[in-house]
């Protein structure tokens, strides 16, 4: 019989890295897929990126509307209640033999929580990080506690995990999913991507994702103000925004995005989800990506584009050297750019080294889940180092 293995995906970030894991279930007879759909998938404003899913073939997919409507504390807190029963709800009924989940999105610690009482064993991906401007960072170390088996990209994620007490059997440093759809997709030239997304590209241009930060003193409207007035700074570049995710407050980001690009309509172009192709092709032809998105972090150093990661949302990730920390301030903006942009920098970025790589990510994800001992993985004992 054939191993029931559900997939959550709540975002487009996280579809895009799952989609090779999903296509391998797929193709292994011994395996069923099962894909629960939640969150911004769901949402116009967000792109309704469901549609994306569905243009991929799959057919099982159960999609759970959590009402992410308010970005606010109450607002979410309101959808983690809907999510907590619903998904519950799904996975009771289903009775899956292994729950899937990739990363730290309050939607996903809903989801892991809920396997945890109706008894269906966890596999998480990208857990042992850090990302210490986010109230996320508490939800990626919980949803590690819940689960039992563990896919880290790196080495030092893998020490962390176990000493969070978890048996270093049951961790496996399988690399990053990002970086191998990199490797293994083939990205739009200039003129396709001016074509699919019906704006040109006749000047070097910026990528930008700017997301909620929850714990730091500055606003997330400020931060974003200080972003918008370093950009003004480079009239003879050209901007490319993807929209904010559903934390709280990135309605107000996107309305910022909205009215800059009203202001300067023939310098930016934005779009709540680009889609992973169209966004990993803008990403490998774009000079600097700009903002506090992890994708800046794992995926832009395989493409040997640089980063201006901006304040603390993703501190404590391990970086490449192609990308530059810097405050939320106009100023540090602006000199992070100029040095990027200076021929020394552009010559240092010859043979970076990407920490988060490993050949057969997905493949090595997927054998796990189709050979892994399931009898007992319920089981769990605090592993003391």
């Amino acid at each position: 019989m054939a191993r029931k293995i559900v997939v959550f995906t709540s975002s487009r970030a996280e579809y895009g890295l799952l989609r090779r894991v999903i296509t391998r279930i797929q193709e292994c007879n011994n395996l069923e897929l099962k894909l629960l759909a939640s969150g911004t998938h769901l949402v116009s404003r967000h792109g309704r990126t469901i549609k994306e899913i569905q243009m991929d073939g799959i057919t099982e997919i159960e999609c759970v509307d959590i009402n992410v409507k308010d970005d606010s504390a109450m607002g979410i807190l309101n959808s983690m209640g809907k999510a907590m029963e619903k998904y519950g709800h799904y996975l009771y009924n289903l009775s899956p033999d292994i729950l899937l989940l990739l990363g730290d999105r309050y939607e996903t610690f809903c989801c892991a929580a809920a396997a945890q009482v109706c008894k269906v064993p966890v596999a998480h991906i990208h857990g042992g990080e850090r990302t210490e401007g986010l109230v996320d960072e508490a939800f990626r170390h919980s949803i590690t506690k819940m689960s039992h088996l563990h896919f880290p990209c790196c080495n030092e994620y893998k020490q962390r995990i176990v000493q969070m007490g978890e048996d270093p059997k049951t961790v496996h440093n399988v690399g990053s999913l990002g970086v191998e759809n990199i490797r293994n997709m083939d990205l739009l030239s200039l003129n396709k991507l001016e074509a699919l997304l019906g704006f040109k590209l006749d000047r070097p241009f910026f990528l930008i994702t700017f997301h909620p930060v929850t714990l730091e003193k500055i606003s997330p409207g400020e931060q974003f103000s200080e972003l918008l007035a370093a950009l003004d700074d480079y009239p003879d570049f050209k901007f490319i925004f993807t929209g904010a995710n559903a934390d709280t407050n990135g309605a107000i980001i996107n309305k910022m995005i909205n009215e800059y690009v009203r202001r300067h309509p023939d310098k930016c172009f934005a779009r709540a989800s680009l889609g992973s192709l169209r966004y990993l092709s803008a990403m490998n032809l774009c000079k600097i990506v700009i903002g506090n998105s992890s994708s800046g972090i794992l995926e832009a150093p395989a493409l040997n584009v640089p980063t201006i990661n901006i304040g603390e949302r993703q501190r404590g990730r391990i970086k490449a050297r192609s990308i530059i920390d810097c405050e939320p301030r106009k100023g540090a903006i602006v000199k992070s750019v100029d040095k990027i942009l200076s021929r020394e920098f552009q010559f240092s970025m010859e043979n970076i080294e990407i920490p988060h790589e490993k050949e057969g990510t997905s493949g090595k994800i997927v054998q796990i889940l189709k050979t892994i001992e399931l009898d007992h993985i319920l089981k769990k004992k605090f592993f003391d180092i």
